[in-house]
């Protein structure tokens, strides 16, 4: 393989990536909601480049459940109870072994990172601002997944992070907004004493906590229990 056969794949690789992670922030923000149809080619003309980036984005979304297919082409999914469930139980463990990994040797520049997006998320919190709040939320959890050290372990934390908190705010946004802030300074906390138990722990918590709230809130809105996949196999 040539240098300039590298240099063209190198090319559509960070094209897709960036493609990618604009699509994500579209589904993030509210910009593209559930339901929403996605076009290869209206996103393609948006973003100023070909088909074939986008389309592999599009596909990478679909894995990670943000996407699924339709008649059309492709849409933002709706959230499955199941599927969430699911990826909270895998969710929780990982993100407490992210935080015991990162605690050790995190630095005060890290710690300084991590507060300025805490303050970001309690106050989008206080101003109702559930946008930014899952923005905030995200980018909190994903600072300390990359402070592991362990690329196994952020990359797949990615592929769940973003369905999670997506269909968790859609499902338990009022009853999650102080506890989760609270829970996020137990976690900051740990990490700021370098305890990696106690950040796994606090971790690993905060992830239980938010199982809890949102069948807590299916419960309120059906006035029944909520079936979990084990319950149905």
């Amino acid at each position: 393989m040539s240098s300039a056969d590298v240099a063209e794949i190198d090319a559509t690789k960070n094209l897709t990536d960036a493609a990618y992670y604009r699509i994500r922030e579209m589904i993030l923000d509210g910009s593209l909601a559930v339901g929403t149809s996605v076009s290869v080619v209206a996103l393609a003309g948006k973003f100023g480049m070909s088909r074939s980036p986008v389309r592999s984005a599009i596909e990478r979304l679909m894995s990670e459940r943000l996407l699924s297919r339709t008649a059309s082409g492709a849409g933002v999914a709706a959230p499955d109870r199941l599927d969430l469930l699911d990826a909270l139980a895998v969710r929780a463990p990982l993100e407490g072994l992210a935080a015991r990994l990162a605690a050790p040797h995190i630095e005060e520049r890290a710690l300084e990172d991590l507060e300025a997006i805490h303050a970001r998320f309690d106050h989008a919190m206080r101003q109702e601002d559930q946008a930014t709040a899952r923005r905030a939320d995200l980018e909190f959890h994903q600072y300390i997944q990359n402070l592991s050290g362990n690329e196994c372990l952020a990359d797949t934390l990615e592929r769940v992070q973003t369905q999670v908190v997506l269909a968790a705010y859609s499902t338990a946004w009022t009853s999650s907004k102080r506890p989760a802030v609270l829970e996020h300074a137990r976690i900051l906390d740990a990490l700021r004493e370098q305890d990696g138990d106690a950040a796994q722990a606090a971790a690993e918590r905060h992830l239980h906590n938010l199982t809890n709230r949102v069948l807590d809130e299916w419960k309120r809105i059906e006035g029944r229990g909520v079936r979990t996949r084990s319950a149905t196999r």
